[in-house]
């Protein structure tokens, strides 16, 4: 079976070294990350709390490890919530 991309998006606290313990989940697992992309939330955004960022990484595996990768970056203490919005509508 050949690996499908994924968008894993989380929600983290915006502290130095989060976005380092989460590449090292998908380094210790050999996945290689696509791409990567950081935005600070606002208020606006529907009510998220200060001092949290949104990490969307796109990054290619089965569903059954891609969710065991997203159980293990929710164990990370910074670590709010993570979705996998691969088949999310977004527009």
């Amino acid at each position: 079976m050949t690996p499908t991309k994924h968008i894993l998006l989380a929600l983290v606290e915006d502290k130095p070294g989060v976005l380092n313990r989460m590449a090292n989940v998908f380094r210790r697992r050999g996945f290689n990350i696509h791409s990567v992309n950081v935005l600070e939330t606002i208020e606006a955004e529907g009510g998220d709390r200060p001092g949290l960022t949104r990490v969307a990484i796109v990054v290619s595996g089965s569903a059954v490890i891609l969710g065991q990768v997203r159980k293990q970056l929710e164990r990370i203490v910074d670590v709010v919530k993570v979705l996998d919005i691969t088949t999310k509508d977004v527009t």
